[in-house]
Parts: structure tokens; sequence; C-alpha cells
């Protein structure tokens, strides 16, 4: 695995470098982390996994056989140096963080690995004997190469920026030329990349009629069509494992012919006594009056082969031999919940089957999480086992985990983390995991009862991308087995393509504040799960989910400005105390229409604006004025925050009444005027209707008294 280096030793960031120097020093590790796989500086590849804060993303491995021999060494004295200098590492214009991830150094080096190539390809041996006419000419080089992206040119300057930001911790014949590559320009400037943007999720939004019923089958699957699977699951767990653990080393490298044969045999006599054992039976399914031996169940659960079983000898003798019983769909699933008149199967789930059918069960449990928790995509596919807990004092139900993009402290599973405040279904699909996983790991690396399963699942996750294909494995595995069964609607394809995971927390985003009374799925009010998820973690700055929020609201705002002025513009007439305010705000909120916004700041900063704070809401609008608000009080601290609706008063200085707020005002009259003449009435509650149909009523004839407008069906000269 290593070989020796004929470099000589030489000192980084205070750090003896020599062949046998693990790389990984300074660098926090996993607890989970396989800590014989840590590299050291002469291996050919470095395994950096285990200084990963997640386990969902793929292994990071640098390969030094790609890079030139020439400058191979000072590469990897480079490298070195990007993971172990943690105090005050050089840092360059506009990074995100002080030290770069393992994920970021990986990818800045194999973009350097082009520079490299290119100064091989000139001679040069040494960084140290680069010029700046060299860098010059890279320049061209690269922004010259017109085949490339604008990212790929800004992330190729950017390595050597970063090259050259880190001379000062190498040796001499290490360092760039002193002066900074291309003056104070950043890459993004010189690549004319200056597009990048980091404030905003770029992720679209999943289209409503497709969220709609997405989430209501992942809510079915998790519910209901889970809890049908679950024991036959566990039996095929437990079985899995067992032949995993007793298998004979031989059979993990897949041998052929005679071999495979010989194997098989030799693993299947060592599974049997196993399962006597523990006390397990071998699967069977019913034929006629008899019961006979399941060889689909027996390959799947045994991990054994089925043509070798069904064709050589001996193996038959051994299973005849072996003296266990056979129990009748020990590994089938043959009864099936009723949804709506009718069982959503009519047919048996063999063991194959099974196992395709427990992947999209996972991925349901995983929309329904990622979906009403907020969480980021790498937060759900990192959680444990024994994640959620429940205070019977708050009623709320927890989910703690490891969260991304927050301090220290934040990352680590502990009392002290603040958790996700979470709806029930989403504490059931944990518990449907819980149920499924065969380690701490909820959504464990590799399919189910694969060997990658049981080695990897435990102590990985899987990754963002495999999630992307459950997704779409799901979608087309519902519409095809399970709606036209159950009638439930189909899940249609969206407008902006592939659903993958960071979709789901915008689409969230979009839902709270434009549907604050719509259902999730039938179930939960929008506004209960913005109430839920902004209680703990997600309600925190560091989240990142309350940015998605005012993003949506600001969207919100500036589409509902637009609409104002355009009726306003043909004629909408409107009356009430704030009337004017509502006419000059509408005229000076109009040029929100062209802005653009990039980061939080300037959303916060836009929210802030008078011009964008009218609120529409039943029955009236609101040009919020703190000040004359009557529904804060004068030490309400967040009174600038927009109207109080539980608290609104008909007496409030903000309110104006446009047309279309008359018109359902005239709709809820008649409403309360049937209530009214409605008998056995309580004269208390027969009073307050009366007060209100006062107030109503007037501000209906203020609103067309204030009407100058010609009547449609009135005479010339006539007004309203």
């Amino acid at each position: 695995m290593t070989s020796p280096s004929l470099a000589p030793d030489c000192v980084v960031a205070g750090l003896l470098v020599m062949p046998h120097t693990p790389v990984l020093q300074r660098r926090t590790l996993h607890p989970d982390a396989d800590l014989a796989r840590s590299p050291v500086f002469s291996d050919a590849r470095w395994d950096l996994h285990a200084a990963l804060a997640d386990r969902h993303t793929a292994r990071q491995t640098l390969n030094w056989t790609r890079y030139p021999a020439e400058l191979r060494h000072a590469c990897k004295l480079y490298a070195f140096a990007l993971v172990n200098v943690i105090e005050d590492p050089p840092r360059l214009l506009n990074a995100r963080g002080a030290v770069p991830a393992v994920k970021t150094l990986v990818a800045d080096l194999g973009y350097l690995h082009a520079f490299t190539a290119w100064l091989a390809d000139r001679g040069t041996r040494r960084f140290a004997d680069v010029t700046t006419a060299d860098l010059d000419s890279y320049y061209r080089h690269v922004t010259d190469a017109m085949a490339t992206s604008t990212s790929w040119r800004r992330k190729a300057l950017v390595a050597v920026q970063r090259l050259h930001a880190y001379r000062q911790v190498l040796p001499e014949d290490c360092r760039l030329p002193a002066p900074r590559p291309w003056g104070g320009a950043s890459a993004a400037e010189l690549a004319g990349n200056q597009a990048v943007r980091r404030g905003e999720n770029r992720a679209s939004r999943i289209h409503p009629d497709v969220m709609q019923p997405l989430l209501s089958a992942a809510l079915l699957v998790t519910d209901v069509i889970a809890a049908d699977l679950i024991p036959t699951a566990r039996r095929l767990t437990a079985m899995r494992r067992l032949a995993h653990q007793v298998a004979p080393s031989a059979r993990r490298h897949q041998p052929q012919g005679a071999e495979r044969r010989h194997v098989l045999q030799q693993h299947l006599e060592h599974l049997l006594p196993a399962l006597a054992a523990h006390g397990h039976a071998l699967p069977g399914l019913r034929d006629a009056d008899q019961t006979i031996l399941d060889l689909d169940g027996l390959t799947i659960g045994g991990w054994l082969d089925h043509t070798y079983l069904r064709k050589v000898p001996a193996l038959k003798q051994t299973l005849n031999t072996c003296g266990l019983p056979i129990k009748a769909d020990l590994l089938r699933v043959t009864r099936y919940s009723q949804i709506g008149a009718r069982p959503w199967r009519d047919r048996p789930i063999g063991a194959s089957e099974l196992i395709e059918v427990l992947r999209h069960v996972s991925t349901a449990c995983f929309l329904t999480i990622a979906y009403l928790s907020g969480v980021r995509t790498g937060e759900a596919l990192n959680l444990r086992r024994g994640c959620i807990t429940r205070d019977a004092k708050l009623g709320l139900t927890f989910m703690s985990g490891q969260q991304m993009k927050a301090g220290e402290g934040g990352r680590e599973r502990s009392p002290a983390t603040v958790p996700w405040v979470v709806t029930e279904h989403a504490a059931r699909a944990v518990s449907v995991l819980e149920d499924l996983a065969i380690g701490s790991m909820l959504f464990p690396r590799g399919r189910f009862c694969t060997e990658e399963w049981f080695i990897d699942g435990p102590s990985l996750s899987r990754t963002p991308g495999c999630v992307s294909g459950d997704i779409a494995a799901f979608i087309a595995w519902f519409n095809t087995d399970i709606a036209p069964v159950t009638g439930h609607p189909v899940i249609g394809d969206d407008p902006d393509g592939k659903i993958i995971g960071p979709r789901l927390r915008r689409t969230l985003a979009w839902h709270i504040v434009r549907r604050p009374g719509g259902t999730v799925a039938g179930a939960t009010q929008y506004g209960h799960v913005h109430t839920q998820v902004t209680t703990g973690y997600a309600g925190r700055a560091d989240s990142g989910f309350l940015d998605e929020i005012t993003f949506e609201e600001f969207l919100l705002r500036a589409e509902t400005i637009h609409d104002d002025h355009q009726r306003l513009t043909h004629g909408e007439h409107v009356s009430g105390p704030a009337a004017d305010a509502y006419r000059t705000r509408v005229a000076a909120g109009s040029r929100f229409a062209g802005l653009t916004i990039t980061t939080q700041t300037q959303a916060d900063n836009a929210l802030a604006n008078p011009a964008l704070n009218i609120h529409h809401g039943a029955l009236l609008t609101c040009v919020y004025r703190p000040q004359t608000a009557a529904c804060r009080d004068e030490d309400d601290d967040n009174a600038g925050g927009g109207p109080a609706w539980p608290r609104c008063r008909p007496s409030c200085r903000n309110i104006a009444r446009t047309d279309r707020d008359i018109a359902e005002l005239r709709q809820h009259v008649g409403g309360l005027t049937a209530d009214l003449a409605a008998p056995g009435l309580p004269e208390p509650l027969r009073q307050r209707i009366r007060q209100r149909l006062q107030e109503h009523e007037r501000a209906i004839a203020e609103h067309h008294s204030s009407d100058v407008r010609p009547r449609a069906d009135a005479g010339p000269g006539a007004t309203s």
C-alpha cells in the first residue's frame, strides 16, 4: 500500500514530514472512522474520509499517481499543509470558512492538477521556478480555453491562488513567486464568473401539483404500507445478517465454476447449524396441501445462489438432511391493509421483490422527514437511531442530529444541541427506519441486504446522488404499483426537472409562506408546520431555514405589490383610513418588480422597506405601520414583524379596503345574516353577530360612498 519517498524529510506547519507520517494529524476525526484506512504521507492514495464531519459524502480520495512525477512530492506537501494548518490558516478573498473543508481541498487539488500538468509540459520541475510571466501565461491558457465553462476557469484560478496563499508554510522549493497571482482580482472576476451567489438556495421549487401527491404518497407508504412489510423485513434481515457472519472468506471474492460450488457448499454447511442455533426455520411456501422450500427466500435470506441450489445435488442433499423445519411464508408478505375499499396489493411479495420495495419505503421516509422538518439533505441522511424524543409537558416532538453549516458545538449530537421540532408524521417515519436499519445510521449506505449494506451501512449513510435516484424509482413504483390499485392520484412530472433532496426544503418554505392555511397531505396545516420547524434548530440563524422563508416572503410581497399596482392602474377603488398610504406605497413598491436579491441581508432590508409592508388578509388589507397598529402593544418586541392578525381591530388606522376586500366582506355578511336567522342562537352570540354586521355594513357603505367612478348601471353624470 505504501512506497518509500526518495525526497528528504522536511517540516510543514511545525510537523516533521517523513514517509510514514500520518496525514490526518490535526483534523477532527469522525467517531465512526476506520483508523486502519488512515493514510500516511508516502501512500499513493490518501483516503481522507475519516476527517469528514458527515457520513453521507462519497469517499474523498487523492490519487497522487495522476500528478506529474517531478511535482508530485511538492503537491503532497501542499496537501499535507491544507489538511493540517488549522490555527490561523491562510485565507482567500471571499472564502466562506477559515479552514478549507475536506471536500473543498480535494476538489481544489483536482483543479491544481491541471496547473501541474501544464507546468510539466513546459519543463518546470519546481514551484519555486515558476515566474510571474509563467502565471500570466497560465491565466491566458485558462481563459482562452473556450470549451470550458466560466465556473471551471474560476476554480482553476482559485486552485493556483490558494497554492500561493500557503507559500509561507511550505518549504522554499515549493513556493510560488511572492507577488500575488494576477494582482488583487478575485478568481471570479478574472474568469468572468461573477454570478457566483451564496445567499440563496438556488434549487427550484417543486410544483404544488407535484408536491402534494408526492407527499401524500410518502405518508401513505410510511403510515400504512410499511407496517405490512416490517415483520417480514425483520426476519429477512436477521437471516441475512447471520449468513454474512458465518460465510467463509472466499464467499466475498465471487468465486466461479467448481470453486464457487465448493464455497457455496461450505457456506451452506456453516449456515444451517447457525440457523438452528438461533431458532430460525427455513423459508417455505404453500403448494396445494403441502409446504415446500422457498428457494427465492433461502437464496436472499441465506446469501446463496438460486441456480446452484436447484441444480447441484450435493446442496439439495444438505438441505434435505439438515432437519430444520420449513415455515410457510416466512420471508413472503401475504397480508395487506385496506386503502379505501380494497387492499393495496393482491399477490404475495417474495424476498427478492421485498428488498426493492423496502428501498421505496426508505425513500418515503426520507421524503417525509426532509420535507416536514425543513432539514438539509445531508442532515436527514446523517440521522441516527434514537434521534426522536418527546416532551410531554411541552407537547413537542424533537429530532436531534448532526447539523450542517453550524458551529462546532452545533454539529455534536448531545443534549446541549438544539434539536428540530418535528411533526408526528416525521417521528413515525423515523420509527419505520429504526425497524429497518441494521446499525445506528437510519439511511445506511448500499442497497438492502447487500454486502455493502452490512459492512459500510452501520457507519456510512447513503449519498445525495443515490437518494435522487431513489426518489425517481419511488415515483415510478408508486405510479405503477400503488396508485392504480388504491385510486391515489399519480405523481406527475415536475416542470423544472428531476426531484432532488435540496428542492424539498425550498418547497416547504414556499408552502409555508404562500399557503399557511393549506393542508399537508390532508393532515397538518402549513401554518402549524411553520410554528414547529421554527421552534427548535430550524428557527436559529445558523440553520439557514429562516433564510428560505425570508426569500419566499420577499418574492410574495414583490409579486403582490406588482398585482396591486396593476389593479390600481386599471381603476380599482380603495377606501379606509389607510387608503392614501396604500396608494403611496403601491406606487413606490412597483420598483421592486425588477430588483435582484442575491443575499440574506438584501432580502431582510427589502422586507423592512415600508413600500413592501402591505399585507392582504381576510376581509381587509393592512398597510402596516407599527406606531399606529392596534394589534401591537408599545412593549411588543415583534412589532416590526408585521400585523398580528388574531388581534386585528376594526378601528385600526392601518386598515384599507380594496374592491377585492369588499367582495369578500359582502360574502361574509351573507353568512353572518344566515347565522343570525338560525333558531336557538344564544343571545350573547346574537348580539356579537349584530355588532359585526353593523361594522361590516358600515365599511361597505363607506367604500361605495367614497367611490366616484361612474357606475355601469347609471345614466350620464351619475356617481356611485
